[in-house]
């Protein structure tokens, strides 16, 4: 039911709109409301959205950004409250809207209707809560089309549109304060929906899921390359303390500044003359060699080494009005993602001053309540970066990469999801993922791969990745409802691989539109991730996927009380694991499982998912693990399978491999990463949260704690001792944190723990001792360890 306030207000857009508007990447309309108000004091609790994006302004303070990405059938608005900014006398809200181009173009991740539109309710109430002034959007707003801005999809950041190219000679500058004075502005057109019989209007609004993005003042640490021209100015006073900076006419200086670290943020230039100058802005991940864009393979090595690498990425321009304005202030309309930020200048015949390079950090408002360190320092680092990488690939949506894509995977996701719940217990962003791709769901049953997205792409195993996604959701919120309402999208997916069985009781072959991408590792490169065994038909991997997503989702039916679902599900199950092993057992390496039936070619991740899934179990399954992980004929992992090549080591019985298998991960610290990259097929991306599997690793295994019943109900501590003497740390739960500390001094193991008392708890320690507390919420031991 919709409600009230959603009539009250119109959606709105400049009139007479052409299609040719909508050029490239995306075109900028600016809109003003003006009104007047008595002393006094008010709230205005403003609900906003847009068709595509907008950036809300009142009395020339930026105060919302949106909307959140969203698709046709759910648009999501804004709700802030701007009472607080409001004063006496004149007042505007200001709203700066991009519009992205509905037949395709700008930002692959941002839905887009056929209509452009702007949507604003905003009753000014009282203190007696009594509604004095409305400012909604009808015709009585203004509107301009913006010629001084245009946006092009760029080389590197090609799925998003968003360089900018600006003339500051006509921007309106002063458009979003009170002291501005409208010429040529229009009034704005007002939409008329005839909306009966249960049709829906083009935006069916939804109150936001996730909180407000974050925005934080940050600093550059430091200048990491400069010219000689540019070496004779004082760029760390600039940075530092907003030193004025004066660069003389017919100048071209060259230099980079450097983060710290990899961030994502809005850009802040700030200015005064530099009339017919040129700024150009160029945001890179790191120092490389020249990179091959097409098929995307790059050179990196050390990632700070400014001497032998240079800097590759999409060019942002502005150029300045110059004297004709006091003070110019550029910033790019969407956050960029960067370690360096080279800043060249040309200058014309009019000087210019610098007053300030900064930029304002953003992301999601991660609350990170956990923690970790142990006896090897490496791990702190491997952690800390860890953590980083997951919150610079968290926005709106958990993303791909920040800075090529920004897309929402579900494999990528499922991972990503698991570090938030172990780092914060907080499960909005997962709630509203597992809502995302549901709604992305095909006639045929499977669910996109990648959503929000304009560009539908599909990659069945990934379907599969959000059934396992929706019962690490019930393992840690347990939230029955959840589950009753995914359940026919679970059936879906299942179906449409029940569906594909051939005679031989194997998932067959996948549609040929259809991308079976499993991994980005070498040996695929060619056919970009797809086994090669997929060129003969059936691939093993997918039949074991396919059997574990059965066995979790007849958890997920057992626990909505489906239990004949369930016992369906786990008969598929066990057909399946029969088929595999009697057509897709290895001649040449007995015990194993091939890539395909009757195809002599192996891969770790066929023997990962066939102990996953207890198709190979006790020995076969430790002796195939072992051999996959030291015989060179297995295709290994690239990082995106880490986490589930060390889970299946874990059950085998082999997690001390681990250790040795996580050196990637040292050397990516080593060459300068604060982040980890996405794989060593490509090196595309630096930032890439598959990668912060160190999280997952230290949290369930080095201090144990891992969920053993829906809703954290019971959890079990079970820590691991490897190499180290000692560790500790904090592991949030959906009921509070989970304190573990241990340490190892001779042959003496020492131990304690707690946790909400609300939760049960097993405790194993590593001499197999088993305890068991039922509402102590404590537990500690010393114990004598023999044959350490």
């Amino acid at each position: 039911m919709r409600p009230k306030w959603e009539e009250e207000a119109s959606w709105i857009w400049y009139p007479e709109w052409k299609t040719e508007d909508e050029s490239e990447a995306g075109r900028f309309v600016y809109f003003r409301k003006v009104f007047e108000v008595k002393q006094g004091s008010y709230t205005c609790p403003l609900r906003i959205s847009a068709d595509s994006r907008y950036r809300l302004f009142v009395n020339g303070v930026s105060v919302s950004r949106g909307p959140c990405k969203g698709d046709r059938f759910t648009w999501y608005y804004e709700e802030v409250e701007i009472g607080k900014y409001l004063t006496e006398g004149t007042n505007v809200i200001a709203v700066q809207v991009l519009r992205l181009p509905y037949e395709g173009g700008g930002n692959a991740s941002v839905w887009r209707t056929r209509l452009p539109g702007l949507y604003v309710h905003a009753a000014i109430l009282d203190e007696q809560n009594k509604v004095i002034i409305n400012s909604h959007t009808d015709a009585s707003w203004q509107c301009m089309k913006d010629e001084s801005i245009s946006l092009s999809q760029g080389v590197y950041t090609q799925f998003l549109g968003i360089t900018e190219t600006v003339n500051g000679s006509i921007r309106p500058f002063g458009w979003t304060e009170t002291a501005y004075r409208p010429e040529q502005w229009e009034e704005a057109a007002v939409y008329q929906f005839d909306i009966v019989h249960g049709g829906l209007k083009p935006w069916e609004l939804r109150e936001r899921p996730i909180p407000h993005l974050y925005e934080v003042e940050r600093r550059f640490t430091g200048v990491s390359r400069l010219t000689a021209e540019a070496g004779e100015l004082d760029w760390q006073g600039l940075i530092t303390n907003d030193q004025p900076l004066v660069i003389e006419p017919g100048k071209s200086i060259s230099i980079d500044f450097d983060a710290g670290e990899l961030t994502t943020g809005y850009l802040e230039l700030i200015m005064s003359g530099g009339h017919g100058s040129d700024i150009r802005l160029i945001c890179a991940e790191c120092y490389e060699k020249p990179p091959i864009i097409v098929p995307w393979i790059r050179d990196k090595g050390i990632r700070t080494d400014s001497v032998n690498g240079d800097l590759y990425g999409d060019v942002d321009i502005y150029r300045p009005a110059g004297s004709i304005q006091p003070f110019e202030s550029y910033e790019p309309f969407w956050f960029r993602t960067f370690r360096y930020v080279r800043l060249e200048i040309e200058t014309g015949d009019e000087g210019m001053v610098l007053h300030r390079f900064a930029y304002r950090e953003t992301g999601y408002p991660l609350n990170v309540a956990a923690a970790y360190t142990s006896s090897d320092p490496q791990e702190t680092d491997l952690w800390e970066i860890s953590v980083r990488t997951l919150k610079r690939c968290m926005h709106e949506t958990y993303e791909d990469c920040p800075y090529y894509e920004q897309l929402q995977y579900v494999m990528d996701t499922r991972s990503q999801i698991q570090f938030t719940y172990l780092l914060s217990g907080d499960d909005r962003m997962a709630r509203r993922t597992l809502y995302d791709f549901y709604s992305s769901l095909l006639p045929e049953g499977l669910t996109q791969s990648r959503y929000p997205s304009v560009e539908s792409q599909v990659i069945p195993g990934f379907s599969l990745y959000w059934i396992l996604m929706l019962h690490d959701h019930m393992m840690f919120a347990g939230d029955r409802a959840l589950i009753e309402r995914y359940l026919p999208g679970v059936e879906a997916v299942l179906g449409y691989f029940h569906r594909t069985i051939d005679e031989r009781g194997l998932v067959g072959t996948m549609n040929p539109r259809y991308w079976s991408f499993v991994d980005w590792a070498e040996e695929w490169r060619e056919d970009y991730g797809v086994p090669g065994a997929a060129k003969e038909g059936t691939l093993t991997v997918y039949c074991l996927m396919y059997t574990y997503a059965l066995q979790k989702a007849a958890e997920l039916a057992a626990y909505a009380g489906r239990s004949g679902l369930a016992e369906e599900y786990l008969t598929r199950a066990v057909q399946m694991q029969n088929a595999v092993k009697e057509h897709c057992s290895s001649l040449a390496y007995p015990g194993c499982l091939t890539d395909g039936p009757g195809v002599e070619a192996y891969s770790q991740h066929t023997q990962i998912w066939a102990v996953l899934s207890g198709t190979l179990s006790g020995e076969r399954a430790r002796r195939a693990m072992k051999l996959s992980i030291e015989n060179p004929d297995f295709v290994p992992c690239s990082f995106a399978m880490a986490i589930y090549l060390f889970r299946a080591l874990a059950v085998v019985g082999l997690y001390d491999k681990v250790h040795d298998l996580l050196a990637p991960w040292r050397q990516m610290a080593g060459n300068g990463l604060t982040t980890w990259m996405e794989d060593t097929v490509s090196k595309r991306s630096d930032a890439h949260a598959w990668g912060s599997v160190p999280i997952y690793e230290y949290a369930t295994e080095t201090l144990g704690v891992q969920f053993v019943a829906p809703g954290c109900e019971e959890i079990r501590i079970s820590p691991r001792i490897g190499r180290l003497e000692r560790a500790e740390g904090r592991v949030m739960t959906s009921k509070g944190i989970v304190s573990v500390e241990w340490k190892l001094i001779d042959s003496s193991f020492y131990f304690i723990a707690s946790w909400p008392k609300q939760i049960s708890c097993t405790i194993i320690l590593p001499d197999g001792q088993s305890v068991r507390e039922e509402s102590s919420g404590y537990y500690n031991a010393e114990i004598t360890l023999n044959n350490i």
